[in-house]
Protein backbone atom coordinates (compact mmCIF):
# COMPACT_ATOMS: atom_id res chain seq x y z
CA UNK A 1 0.00 0.00 0.00
CA UNK A 2 1.59 3.21 -1.20
CA UNK A 3 0.09 5.48 1.43
CA UNK A 4 2.01 3.48 4.03
CA UNK A 5 5.26 3.94 2.13
CA UNK A 6 7.90 5.27 4.45
CA UNK A 7 9.89 7.89 2.61
CA UNK A 8 13.04 9.21 4.21
CA UNK A 9 12.03 12.55 5.71
CA UNK A 10 15.50 13.99 5.03
CA UNK A 11 14.88 13.91 1.28
CA UNK A 12 13.80 16.98 -0.63
CA UNK A 13 10.17 17.17 -1.72
CA UNK A 14 11.21 16.52 -5.33
CA UNK A 15 13.13 13.38 -4.32
CA UNK A 16 10.16 12.16 -2.23
CA UNK A 17 7.93 12.59 -5.28
CA UNK A 18 10.42 10.62 -7.38
CA UNK A 19 10.44 7.80 -4.81
CA UNK A 20 6.62 7.78 -4.70
CA UNK A 21 6.46 7.67 -8.50
CA UNK A 22 9.02 4.85 -8.68
CA UNK A 23 7.06 2.85 -6.11
CA UNK A 24 3.82 3.40 -8.05
CA UNK A 25 5.44 2.19 -11.26
CA UNK A 26 6.82 -0.86 -9.50
CA UNK A 27 3.45 -1.80 -8.02
CA UNK A 28 1.51 -1.30 -11.24
CA UNK A 29 4.11 -3.25 -13.27
CA UNK A 30 4.05 -6.12 -10.78
CA UNK A 31 0.27 -6.36 -10.82
CA UNK A 32 0.00 -6.12 -14.60
CA UNK A 33 2.60 -8.85 -15.04
CA UNK A 34 1.20 -11.09 -12.29
CA UNK A 35 -2.48 -10.75 -13.19
CA UNK A 36 -2.36 -10.29 -16.93
CA UNK A 37 1.16 -11.31 -18.03
CA UNK A 38 0.98 -8.40 -20.43
CA UNK A 39 3.95 -6.14 -21.18
CA UNK A 40 1.91 -3.63 -23.16
CA UNK A 41 -0.27 -2.96 -20.11
CA UNK A 42 2.79 -2.85 -17.90
CA UNK A 43 4.23 0.02 -19.94
CA UNK A 44 0.95 1.92 -20.33
CA UNK A 45 1.25 5.70 -20.13
CA UNK A 46 -1.77 7.97 -19.96
CA UNK A 47 -2.30 10.48 -22.76
CA UNK A 48 -4.34 13.55 -21.82
CA UNK A 49 -4.28 14.63 -25.47
CA UNK A 50 -6.33 11.56 -26.41
CA UNK A 51 -9.02 12.46 -23.87
CA UNK A 52 -8.91 16.12 -24.87
CA UNK A 53 -9.30 15.29 -28.54
CA UNK A 54 -12.10 12.75 -28.05
CA UNK A 55 -13.97 14.94 -25.56
CA UNK A 56 -13.44 18.21 -27.41
CA UNK A 57 -11.75 19.80 -24.38
CA UNK A 58 -8.44 21.58 -24.01
CA UNK A 59 -5.60 19.67 -22.35
CA UNK A 60 -5.45 22.07 -19.41
CA UNK A 61 -9.04 21.25 -18.45
CA UNK A 62 -8.36 17.53 -18.87
CA UNK A 63 -5.32 17.91 -16.60
CA UNK A 64 -7.51 19.54 -13.93
CA UNK A 65 -10.08 16.76 -14.26
CA UNK A 66 -7.32 14.16 -13.96
CA UNK A 67 -6.06 15.85 -10.78
CA UNK A 68 -9.62 15.69 -9.39
CA UNK A 69 -9.73 11.99 -10.30
CA UNK A 70 -6.40 11.40 -8.53
CA UNK A 71 -7.71 13.08 -5.39
CA UNK A 72 -10.91 11.05 -5.59
CA UNK A 73 -9.06 7.73 -5.91
CA UNK A 74 -6.64 8.53 -3.08
CA UNK A 75 -9.53 9.51 -0.81
CA UNK A 76 -11.70 6.52 -1.74
CA UNK A 77 -8.76 4.18 -1.13
CA UNK A 78 -9.81 4.10 2.53
CA UNK A 79 -13.40 3.31 1.58
CA UNK A 80 -12.24 0.43 -0.61
CA UNK A 81 -10.03 -0.89 2.21
CA UNK A 82 -12.85 -0.65 4.76
CA UNK A 83 -15.29 -2.43 2.48
CA UNK A 84 -12.80 -5.22 1.75
CA UNK A 85 -12.09 -5.62 5.48
CA UNK A 86 -15.83 -5.78 6.17
CA UNK A 87 -16.24 -8.43 3.47
CA UNK A 88 -13.52 -10.47 5.20
CA UNK A 89 -15.10 -10.22 8.64
CA UNK A 90 -18.88 -10.14 8.24
CA UNK A 91 -21.51 -12.87 7.98
CA UNK A 92 -22.91 -13.84 4.61
CA UNK A 93 -25.87 -11.43 4.40
CA UNK A 94 -23.86 -8.41 5.58
CA UNK A 95 -20.94 -9.54 3.42
CA UNK A 96 -23.14 -9.44 0.32
CA UNK A 97 -24.25 -5.90 1.17
CA UNK A 98 -20.61 -4.79 1.45
CA UNK A 99 -19.79 -6.48 -1.87
CA UNK A 100 -22.56 -4.46 -3.50
CA UNK A 101 -21.21 -1.27 -1.89
CA UNK A 102 -17.72 -2.12 -3.18
CA UNK A 103 -19.04 -2.70 -6.69
CA UNK A 104 -21.02 0.58 -6.57
CA UNK A 105 -17.94 2.52 -5.44
CA UNK A 106 -15.88 0.94 -8.22
CA UNK A 107 -18.64 1.69 -10.74
CA UNK A 108 -18.75 5.36 -9.71
CA UNK A 109 -15.00 5.68 -10.20
CA UNK A 110 -15.11 3.67 -13.42
CA UNK A 111 -17.35 6.28 -15.01
CA UNK A 112 -14.77 8.97 -14.37
CA UNK A 113 -11.90 6.78 -15.61
CA UNK A 114 -13.84 5.98 -18.79
CA UNK A 115 -14.67 9.62 -19.44
CA UNK A 116 -11.03 10.63 -19.01
CA UNK A 117 -9.80 7.63 -21.05
CA UNK A 118 -7.61 6.29 -18.22
CA UNK A 119 -7.21 2.77 -19.59
CA UNK A 120 -5.22 1.10 -16.81
CA UNK A 121 -7.63 2.32 -14.13
CA UNK A 122 -10.58 1.01 -16.14
CA UNK A 123 -9.09 -2.49 -15.99
CA UNK A 124 -8.72 -2.47 -12.21
CA UNK A 125 -12.09 -0.86 -11.58
CA UNK A 126 -13.76 -3.48 -13.79
CA UNK A 127 -11.98 -6.18 -11.81
CA UNK A 128 -13.18 -4.64 -8.54
CA UNK A 129 -16.71 -4.90 -9.85
CA UNK A 130 -16.32 -8.54 -10.92
CA UNK A 131 -13.88 -10.24 -8.54
CA UNK A 132 -14.84 -11.90 -5.27
CA UNK A 133 -11.51 -13.22 -4.01
CA UNK A 134 -10.18 -10.91 -1.29
CA UNK A 135 -6.54 -11.08 -2.34
CA UNK A 136 -7.41 -10.04 -5.88
CA UNK A 137 -9.59 -7.19 -4.62
CA UNK A 138 -6.74 -5.92 -2.44
CA UNK A 139 -4.34 -6.18 -5.37
CA UNK A 140 -6.70 -4.19 -7.59
CA UNK A 141 -6.99 -1.41 -5.01
CA UNK A 142 -3.20 -1.22 -4.64
CA UNK A 143 -2.77 -1.07 -8.41
CA UNK A 144 -5.58 1.47 -8.79
CA UNK A 145 -3.85 3.75 -6.30
CA UNK A 146 -0.53 3.28 -8.10
CA UNK A 147 -2.15 4.12 -11.44
CA UNK A 148 -3.58 7.32 -9.98
CA UNK A 149 -0.20 8.36 -8.60
CA UNK A 150 1.47 7.74 -11.96
CA UNK A 151 -0.92 10.23 -13.61
CA UNK A 152 0.54 13.19 -11.71
CA UNK A 153 2.99 12.22 -8.96
CA UNK A 154 3.41 15.78 -7.69
CA UNK A 155 -0.33 16.29 -7.21
CA UNK A 156 -0.70 12.82 -5.69
CA UNK A 157 2.11 13.53 -3.24
CA UNK A 158 0.47 16.78 -2.17
CA UNK A 159 -2.89 15.06 -1.67
CA UNK A 160 -1.27 12.29 0.37
CA UNK A 161 0.54 14.87 2.50
CA UNK A 162 -2.71 16.72 3.24
CA UNK A 163 -4.45 13.42 4.04
CA UNK A 164 -1.62 12.45 6.40
CA UNK A 165 -1.81 15.83 8.11
CA UNK A 166 -5.60 15.54 8.56
CA UNK A 167 -5.22 12.03 9.98
CA UNK A 168 -2.70 13.26 12.53
CA UNK A 169 -5.38 15.33 14.31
Amino acid sequence: MINNLKINQNLTKEKKIQVLFAQAIKISHQVFMKRYNNNSLKNYAYSPSKAASELGLDEELVAQLVDDYISQILHTRYQFDNLINNIKELDSIDKEVKKIELKNLAHKNLGVAKNLRIDDAKIFLNDLMQENEIGLLEECVDALEACAIKLNPKHAFNVLQVMELKNSF
